[in-house]
């Protein structure tokens, strides 16, 4: 993911069939190419044992380099497939979905009260694998990979084509989002704004919601203070805890987004605080307009190319692992999804899969 919560192309593989040594391969080939030792690394993935298993003897998505999460929507989807309860399946993706930890264990609790089997399967997940409210703030608000779906559907109808056709969509359309996001970029520049659409509209948002909040500092030196908010009904009412020093709140949310929250907003109006200074970096727009600043060159008709095999295979190595300029610990979330390999210029069942996801779809 971008610092816009965009798809951000970064590799792509065509393999025989998802299996783990397929998936070995092409975590090998990330870490060679894209990942080259930097920390900070949060996949996003269904599942698969063949993929868990290589993730696991793998370096970059294991502590203390880096995490696996698993997306939320298939371990509902699992969980739906052995206890077959559509109830209980909503309050599963509740509990999944749910920042709070307080709420997360009422939530729990409702399901262990209708189903004590539904509770022993997904008690038995790692809930940081699974959860919102035990991740730590490394899967930055994204729960799902519903967002790779999208360029999936936009190759589906190519996945019959021969390989060569199958690279050409895969380019063109990176090119594409590199293309139409540098504009982008350059407008929000133009807006003065400080970070990227996706943290503006969620600071602003948050920043209405601290109107109807109230707050009683408790210590200057640690700047916390506990906030008091009012329901949109009007009735009752909910407290939550802001340290400003450790830059975190009870509701779960400064942590996951790196965005202060409505309680942190008042938080920091209190003690003449700057907010805008609590905005974590990986929002910061002109790192976003750097990403998308690299250029694609054209690729010439075969009967130009000196060395065919050579000129393709250096255009593809020599752009697709570097479109990343950089990584900052926390700041993308990187989700991969492999699809099928085929034999060299060989027509079949191929399907590329991509390992990102997008806003604009």
């Amino acid at each position: 993911m971008d610092r816009n919560q965009q798809v951000l192309p970064l590799a792509f593989a065509i393999v025989d069939e998802e299996t783990y040594p397929s998936w070995k391969w092409f975590l090998q080939q990330l870490s060679r190419h894209v990942i080259r030792g930097r920390h900070g690394m949060c996949l996003i993935s269904s599942r698969h044992g063949g993929l868990n298993k290589a993730v696991r003897e793998g370096p970059d998505f294991v502590s203390p380099n880096g995490v696996h999460r698993y997306c939320l929507r298939h371990v509902c989807s699992n969980f739906n497939s052995i206890i077959k309860n559509v109830v209980l399946k909503d309050l599963c993706w509740q509990a999944g979905a749910e920042y709070q930890l307080r709420k997360f264990n009422r939530i729990m609790e409702e399901i262990k009260k209708q189903s004590v089997k539904a509770f022993a399967y997904l008690d038995q997940i790692n809930k940081e694998k699974w959860t919102a409210s035990h991740d730590g703030g490394w899967r930055c608000g994204i729960l799902t990979t519903n967002m790779s779906e999208c360029i999936n559907g936009v190759l589906k109808g190519a996945r019959r084509l021969p390989v060569s056709a199958l690279v050409e969509i895969t380019l063109e359309r990176t090119v594409y989002y590199f293309r139409v996001r540098a504009i982008k970029g350059h407008k929000m520049l133009q807006n003065n704004q400080l970070w990227t659409d996706f943290a503006c509209k969620m600071f602003i948002s948050w920043q209405q919601k601290a109107v109807e909040h109230t707050v009683m500092k408790y210590s200057h030196a640690q700047q916390s203070a506990s906030v008091v908010t009012r329901r949109q009904t009007g009735h009752g009412m909910n407290t939550h805890v802001v340290k400003i020093g450790n830059r975190e709140c009870s509701c779960g949310k400064w942590n996951q987004f790196g965005i202060p929250c409505s309680h942190a907003k008042k938080v920091c109006g209190a003690y003449n605080i700057s907010v805008a200074s609590m905005v974590k970096d990986l929002y910061d727009l002109m790192a976003y307009n750097n990403t998308y600043s690299k250029h694609f060159e054209p690729v010439q008709l075969e009967d130009y190319w000196d060395d065919p095999i050579s000129s393709w295979s250096t255009t593809l190595l020599s752009v697709l692992p570097h479109v990343l300029v950089e990584i900052k610990q926390h700041a993308f979330i990187m989700r991969w999804i492999v699809g099928r390999r085929q034999e060299a210029q060989q027509q079949g069942d191929s399907s590329i899969q991509e390992n990102m996801s997008e806003e604009d779809c």
